[in-house]
């Protein structure tokens, strides 16, 4: 009985061994399948646990991980690549569908990281409060939105439907406070007007998932006015999806290529569109604020060459953000590719340099008194 006891006692203690050195050989094969350096992730889960064991105050794993996440992302310095979560990504969430209750206004930070007002609705309440697009906002109910995060500053503005709201903006050199009631926003994306004699105008303020289908309707109606000219106006345009602003280009340009993009394991993608026959004549406007998918359709216009590009150079945001969603509280918006134009010119940090460049002046976005403006009606009426 003995040696049978004996003998069993081995076999369990030899198994036992064997699946500590299977576990363990597993470890490391996982860590250096997935780890470059696996003896940094050690360290990382090793720094975690000391950090847990002796930190005094009550500290939950989950706002531990939300800090790990966030250093992660820091680490990037890719302004584009952000850890969302909580009430940041709420309204990021409320931002991409489209409906929320706000003001009517459409907020972009500069280079100088200061948030710019690009747009106004003409039927919202900051319209009737008498805001105007190109200013800059700098305090929400008092509060300065100096160093905050864009989807932080949209939140602050949005509120429940009937509660009201003051904004803070600078222009030419004063600053005005307007106090406004927050209502139920449908957010448009595109606006027109007829200039003169052949002459249409288009105005895009973003890229969105309707924005083909409202751009296809201010088009028609302006062709039904005889429009055989076009303006499209994309300055303070932040960008958008890649999807809309093809859709966007399939309706004015020929057949060809408009983007692509390349990601980190070299895979590469090209958008191709079937286009139009006959092209109008057309005139794009930039400025420093025109980013991303503004870049793609005026690159895509400069590149095949049927169009104007004029005013200045674009922002310089040539890559692609995914957002992955953690749970239900929290995504990761992460830079995963960078964009390439029509030609195959990287635009990142370097923006689409205008054809003609004229400077800002005037009224903004008034098709009577912007000089942008009137410079390519003139382009238009002296060729």
């Amino acid at each position: 009985m003995k040696r049978i006891y004996d003998t069993t006692w081995k076999k369990i203690l030899l198994w036992g061994i064997s699946c500590i050195i299977g576990s363990i050989t597993l470890i490391g094969l996982f860590l250096f399948v997935f780890f470059e350096n696996p003896k940094a992730f050690i360290q990382f889960i090793n720094d975690y646990r000391l950090v847990r064991t002796h930190y005094f105050r009550t500290i939950s794993d989950e706002e531990l991980f939300q800090g790990a996440v966030k250093g992660l992302v820091q680490q990037l310095e890719d302004p584009y690549s952000v850890y969302l979560f909580g009430d940041n990504y709420k309204g990021f969430i409320e931002q991409t569908t489209g409906e929320f209750g706000g003001v009517g206004i459409v907020i972009g930070s500069n280079l100088d990281n200061k948030f710019l007002i690009l747009s106004v609705f003409k039927k919202g309440p900051a319209h009737d409060a008498g805001i105007e697009s190109g200013g800059e906002l700098i305090a929400v109910d008092g509060e300065s939105v100096a160093g905050l995060e864009p989807e932080f500053v949209t939140k602050k503005i949005r509120g429940k439907i009937g509660t009201t709201v003051t904004l803070s903006i600078l222009k030419d050199g004063e600053r005005k406070e307007y106090t406004m009631q927050r209502s139920d926003i449908v957010m448009p994306t595109v606006s027109s007007d007829f200039v003169e004699r052949d002459i249409g105008y288009i105005h895009i303020y973003s890229f969105a998932k309707h924005t083909p289908e409202e751009f296809a309707e201010e088009l028609d109606k302006l062709k039904k006015l005889g429009v055989k000219k076009l303006i499209i106006d994309l300055r303070m345009n932040p960008g958008g999806t890649i999807e809309s602003v093809v859709d966007v280009a399939n309706q004015i340009l020929t057949k060809g290529s408009i983007v692509s993009f390349e990601s980190k394991n070299g895979k590469s993608h090209t958008y191709t569109i079937d286009g139009v026959d006959t092209p109008l004549p057309l005139i794009v406007l930039i400025d420093k604020n025109s980013a991303s998918a503004s870049e793609i359709l005026a690159g895509a216009v400069q590149d095949k060459k049927e169009g104007l590009i004029i005013g200045q150079n674009s922002f310089g945001k040539g890559t692609v953000q995914s957002i992955i969603s953690l749970d239900e509280q929290s995504a990761l918006k992460i830079s995963i590719a960078q964009y390439l134009t029509a030609a195959g010119r990287k635009i990142d940090k370097v923006g689409i340099k205008p054809d003609i460049e004229v400077e800002p002046a005037g009224i903004l976005f008034n098709i009577r008194n912007d000089v942008v403006i009137q410079r390519a009606v003139h382009i238009f009426n002296t060729n």
